[in-house]
């Protein structure tokens, strides 16, 4: 099997991805173990979060995705489905935000150019 090198942005992204998996599921263990234990409060999950440095790992996320966009928007600007679809394309990219289902499609595109 031939393995893809990936651009800074994909391994980054890909690395943040995997702590902020880890992190989760860290934190959905603690708070399981908190739930069968008594009350969780507002408090008890801040702790949670803090511990298993939930927050971090989503920021490291959050920052990750938009590198990888970044980097993917201009990437594919030679591209020949690009140049077809330049407006339609760049509309998307200007309103990633405000649709997570195109987030989520992109970051999956981007993940696979070589």
């Amino acid at each position: 099997m031939k393995k893809t090198k990936l651009s800074k942005a994909q391994s980054n992204y890909k690395e943040a991805k995997e702590r902020f998996e880890k992190a989760n599921e860290a934190f959905q263990n603690k708070l399981a173990v908190v739930k069968v234990l008594g009350t969780v409060t507002q408090t008890k999950v801040e702790e949670l979060i803090e511990e298993t440095d939930l927050h971090t790992a989503l920021n490291d996320l959050g920052a990750a995705e938009t590198a990888l966009l970044e980097w993917s928007h201009e990437a594919i600007q030679s591209e020949k489905d690009y140049l077809q679809n330049k407006e339609t394309i760049d509309k998307m990219y200007t309103f990633i935000d405000q649709d997570p289902d195109i987030k989520a499609k992109l970051i999956q595109a981007a993940m696979k150019i070589v």
